[in-house]
């Protein structure tokens, strides 16, 4: 499989999202009905902001996504609405266990800047395989950041109410006895580990533009 072919990597990266995001779920401590509703309602906040976005044009930038992530609700790929559960678990879970005694606000801020900087990488690679295409331009303007950065914000804000009602995940403290007040996840680890894989993803994508391209 070349790193550069736009067959393999797009079929990959459906996949990836899909493989990913069950990772996540399945070290989740406690898989609750809360826990289902507040990932259901952040995925349909995905696809509600994405879906508007293609058809307005006023969110993001005017742009329509390709056949090439699967199927799609109203022009926007289901995976899309995966990958704004994907991304807002992981960051709000490494925001709020690094952060843990910062304000509320702050946490929401840096988590929605930490998403933004991802989008800001996604960008080349997707366009370049043309999962999705900008109008009239070759990359988003920055209407997109800005969209990205308070659509960050209403996720993450959404994942960290959750988890500070006490009732959707735990973790553990220095000494490793259990602690109820930092709620993140039974394995911290698969959130570094998640986030690297994304990066590293995308590394190797570049580096398939960069050798192929």
């Amino acid at each position: 499989m070349l790193l550069g072919d736009p067959i393999s990597l797009v079929l990959l990266t459906p996949a990836h999202l899909c493989i990913t995001t069950f990772m996540l779920l399945s070290v989740h401590a406690e898989v609750s009905r809360k826990f289902f509703k507040t990932g259901f309602l952040v995925f349909m906040f995905g696809m509600f902001i994405e879906i508007n976005g293609v058809h307005t044009g006023y969110i993001f930038g005017s742009y329509y996504y390709t056949s090439l992530l699967g199927p799609r609700i109203l022009g926007v790929p289901i995976v899309i609405g995966t990958n704004w559960l994907l991304l807002s678990y992981c960051f709000a879970s490494f925001i709020d266990r690094g952060l843990h005694d910062s304000k509320h606000y702050l946490k929401v801020a840096l988590g929605a800047i930490c998403m933004v900087l991802l989008d800001v990488l996604i960008e080349p690679f997707a366009v370049y395989y043309g999962l999705w295409v900008w109008e009239g331009r070759v990359l988003p303007s920055l209407a997109n950041y800005v969209a990205w950065f308070f659509g960050g914000c209403v996720v993450i804000n959404i994942w960290l109410r959750f988890w500070k009602d006490g009732r959707g995940q735990f973790s553990h403290d220095h000494k490793g006895g259990a602690s109820s007040k930092y709620v993140v996840s039974k394995n911290n680890d698969i959130i570094n580990i998640t986030i690297c894989c994304l990066l590293v993803f995308f590394v190797l994508s570049y580096v398939g533009v960069a050798l192929y391209g």
